[in-house]
């Protein structure tokens, strides 16, 4: 993908469903591509490159060819803006967003508007992290469980993401998602690493859903004790469902 285009997937307003700011009313981006195949993934779509884009508003839906040139883009963003209530945040999401860091970097430095970006990122890849960082001023990093993605471990990538998102003085919170798969000693690892790396950082808790519903593929006890275990080393960890799934919106 040139540095000039982007392919992106979907593009709506609608509420922020995780972390610190849930329920506040944002305009998402979401960009295609990632480079892991989580099991769990609620966003199987985006995974890879989509010959058009999904625009979703008030009115119905429309779709765009990819890729989006930066105007176009724009062009699109100020639209949804234009019709919306008082937005909180532009939503950068994905797939894994930072997959298009050329793309990205050129179109946020180029943004002159007031809305604060929010980047949701996997947080997987902190070289790429570290060169948006100067147009992000929220940070929402994942910390993925090999026990539950089936994935290989990414810890030492968490941890350096993490750092940086501190370092630079960005709003940063972590989310760790689980299920009745997940085991107990990683969490524990992952709140003492999120605690070491990112002093003042929240971590969230997020109960995995089945895939296209709301059924939770955690019971009560588990995460109870997953809590409790998180809490023995984080001082700040909250459970916090989808809250996107729960009202069944975008």
């Amino acid at each position: 993908m040139p540095s000039g285009a982007a392919n992106v997937s979907e593009l709506f307003v609608s509420f922020q469903g995780e972390g610190v700011h849930v329920g506040r009313r944002q305009l998402f981006v979401r960009f295609a591509g990632c480079p892991l195949r989580c099991r769990w993934c609620d966003t199987p779509g985006s995974l890879l490159p989509v010959s058009e884009c999904r625009v979703l508003t008030a009115d119905g839906e429309r779709r765009l060819e990819n890729p989006l040139s930066a105007e176009a883009l724009d062009a699109e963003v100020e639209a949804l803006r234009a019709a919306a209530p008082p937005l909180h945040a532009l939503a950068v999401t994905g797939g894994e967003p930072l997959a298009q860091v050329e793309f990205l970097a050129s179109w946020l430095g180029r943004r002159r508007d007031d809305l604060p970006v929010l980047l949701e990122t996997a947080g997987i890849l902190p070289a790429r992290l570290e060169r948006l960082l100067p147009h992000v001023a929220i940070v929402s990093l994942d910390f993925k469980c090999p026990s539950n993605t089936g994935e290989r471990a990414r810890w030492d990538e968490h941890e350096a993401c993490l750092r940086l998102a501190v370092a630079a003085g960005r709003d940063v919170y972590v989310k760790m998602p689980v299920d009745e798969t997940t085991l107990p000693e990683e969490v524990e690892h992952g709140a003492r690493l999120a605690a070491a790396a990112g002093p003042g950082a929240p971590l969230f808790l997020t109960p995995l859903t089945v895939a296209d519903g709301v059924e939770l593929q955690i019971g009560a006890p588990t995460l109870d004790r997953l809590q409790a275990l998180a809490s023995r080393h984080h001082p700040d960890v909250r459970v916090l469902p989808q809250l996107h799934k729960v009202l069944g919106i975008a």
